[in-house]
């Protein structure tokens, strides 16, 4: 279909050029003539009888050549042609008819066809010109209209955003220095129990109002006036008490029509979850480590009563392994505390080096080693403690090793677009099938599950950096953990392992 506009658009260029362009090789060719053929007795008469036409004649040619070579639509150029024709004809009209009233008044003009025709030219010309004219105000005025068209959708658009949006939503502006509420979404009408026309019109701080506490810790009329996009986590009095919130004002300072909003995402149930597993954690830690420490100690007593002390050393051994999860926990929590980690560059060669170095003076019985490695640095984006998560996987691929000389063996590819693979391969018993399905579903149930938290550790911190971490069976035995990581641009300020590790410390 677009195929048969776009030959019906060429076609009528074509037809509107040959119908301008002919009228100025047909003028042309009669001025021409008239230039070989006439006697004219002075300048002027050569000028305005001969030249002038013949000049008209070539822009009348030129002009249907750029009708034909140019992108206008079949109406545009038929408009162009038409207002040619009709100038042409009015012109020769009403030229026609002036100089048959001069000859019936008796006045004798010399070569009255080839005035005829200078005259008709003329209104070609002319007609061509105004339909350009024409043309373009159509043009413009389309052009205008798609574009009302368009900021309608869009209007409609962010009007069916706004209204929908679960979020409540404050426009305003600012009326003397004060922030004036313009209009509240439904949202914000229903948990702060206010009319939308009530709102509108009045101050920003009489419906948005911060708890007590809050209102020492935060400016909120500084963070209206703010120059830049500003976010807070602020408690709000609402309909339903005092609620947690994670407010977000772009202020007008920013906006092309001097408007602000607020964006206020109620975050309470995430704070009281977060409250509650803070909680959870501390205490089962804290009464982990104590009841550990008192069966350790236990332990040790009866190890030196019992004339047989192995029977006990078994139980002396798991509670070790309860410190040992319990330390675990901790250093996750560190390890993934949202302020004290960051995102960026990072040198992934120097951070494997490093990993290496470590592993094999810690495990001096292994053979880890760096197989195959992309030229370079090798720049990616990273949390600051992938190298935690690196080492966990060597150590991991070392411990549950059951040969007698543990390899380890790490290739780093680039061949997935965007993005750096760390294949880290081993010749152990390889990775249980429920360890891998567990980690690639992302959650656990109690029937399926894992058997320690090392490798949801190692999950967490590439996920984090914006990777993912894959699984593969090794050959003849072992198992391959590939962590995909983004590529960075070389450009950027790269931290090296030293700065990571002081940062840890």
């Amino acid at each position: 279909m677009t195929n048969q506009l776009d030959n019906k658009d060429r076609l009528w260029r074509l037809v509107s050029a040959v119908i301008i362009g002919g009228c100025g090789v047909v003028t042309g060719a009669i001025n021409g003539l008239h230039f070989v053929t006439a006697n004219p007795d002075s300048f002027p008469t050569i000028a305005y009888s001969i030249v002038l036409p013949i000049c008209l004649s070539v822009g009348l040619v030129a002009g249907g050549w750029w009708t034909g070579r140019s992108s206008l639509s079949a109406p545009y150029t038929l408009r162009i042609a038409g207002w040619s024709i009709v100038g042409g004809g009015v012109f020769s009209i009403s030229g026609g008819l002036m100089i048959g009233y001069q000859q019936s008044m008796g006045s004798v003009l010399s070569e009255p066809l080839f005035v005829l025709i200078d005259v008709s030219t003329g209104g070609t010309a002319i007609g061509f010109a105004f339909g350009l004219y024409a043309v373009r105000i159509k043009h413009q005025a389309a052009q205008l209209d798609r574009y009302q068209r368009r900021l309608e959708r869009e209007r409609d658009r962010f009007v069916a955003l706004f209204d929908n949006l679960p979020d409540p939503v404050v426009q305003y502006n600012f009326t003397e220095g004060t922030a004036i509420i313009r209009v509240v979404n439904p949202a914000f009408e229903r948990l702060f129990d206010v009319d939308g026309t009530v709102a509108h019109g009045s101050p920003v701080g009489e419906h948005i109002v911060l708890s007590n506490l809050e209102q020492s810790a935060i400016d909120l009329d500084a963070t209206l006036h703010a120059d830049s996009v500003v976010q807070h986590e602020v408690r709000l009095k609402t309909a339903v008490g005092i609620r947690d919130f994670r407010l977000l004002v772009i202020p007008p300072q920013i906006a092309t029509e001097q408007t602000g909003h607020i964006i206020a995402t109620d975050i309470t149930d995430r704070n009281q979850h977060v409250r509650r597993l803070e909680v959870l954690n501390r205490v089962l830690r804290h009464d982990l480590r104590n009841a550990a420490g008192i069966i350790i100690g236990s332990t040790d007593l009866l190890r030196d009563r019992l004339s047989e002390p192995d029977e006990v050393e078994t139980v002396r051994e798991t509670a070790f392994d309860l410190v040992d999860l319990s330390e675990t926990v901790g250093e996750i929590e560190t390890a993934l505390d949202c302020d004290q980690r960051t995102n960026g560059p990072i040198a992934l060669r120097e951070v494997l080096t490093s990993c290496i170095d470590q592993a094999n003076d810690d495990y001096p019985d292994a053979d880890v080693r760096l197989d195959r490695c992309v030229r370079g640095q090798v720049p990616v984006i990273a949390n600051d403690r992938i190298n935690i998560a690196l080492e966990n996987v060597i150590e991991n691929a070392i411990e549950h090793n059951d040969t007698e000389t543990p390899v380890v063996s790490i290739t780093v590819s680039d061949e997935v677009s965007d993005f750096v693979s760390v294949e880290i391969a081993d010749n152990g018993p390889g990775l249980p099938k429920r360890e891998r399905n567990v980690i690639e579903q992302g959650s656990e149930s109690q029937h399926h599950h894992s058997l320690g938290l090392g490798l949801w550790f190692v999950n967490w911190i590439v996920v984090d950096s914006g990777g993912n971490v894959t699984f593969d069976d090794n050959e003849p035995r072992g198992s391959i953990v590939t962590i995909h990581l983004p590529s960075a641009k070389l450009n950027q300020q790269t931290p090296t392992a030293n700065s990571m590790n002081a940062s840890e410390g």
